[in-house]
């Protein structure tokens, strides 16, 4: 089961329904007139970060407009202060630049990624 914690949590927006499955700590990209998918393409604007799970056709709830978290949804190595992108699966990733970053990690310890989120 993964782990999010919203410290200082964004605005939480929930309008529209999922084209697919999403689980918490995905980020999502909207894909159409009230519809948002998980998002596999650091290439691709992300518009935010699942708040749960979610299935096909459900109303999603993402955080967006900023806050601090803490999660165990990531992978790879990451170092406070980098910048952070998505990686295939809608995950967080270190390797960001100023062209496809989400968040910015603050600190990494036992598995738990304290980030800001930037989107």
């Amino acid at each position: 089961m993964g782990y999010l914690n919203a410290n200082h949590p964004g605005l939480a927006y929930g309008d529209g329904y999922m084209q697919g499955a999403g689980s918490m700590g995905q980020f999502v990209k909207a894909v159409g007139d009230n519809t948002f998918a998980v998002n596999t393409d650091a290439g691709v604007q992300c518009v935010g970060m699942l708040r749960k799970d979610y299935v096909d056709g459900e109303m999603p709830a993402f955080w967006c407009c900023g806050g601090v978290y803490e999660t165990d949804v990531f992978s790879g190595a990451i170092t406070p202060n980098e910048l952070l992108r998505i990686d295939a699966n809608g995950k967080l990733t270190g390797g960001g630049n100023n062209n496809n970053k989400v968040a910015q990690a603050l600190s990494v310890s036992g598995g738990i990624l304290k980030f800001k989120l930037l989107i």
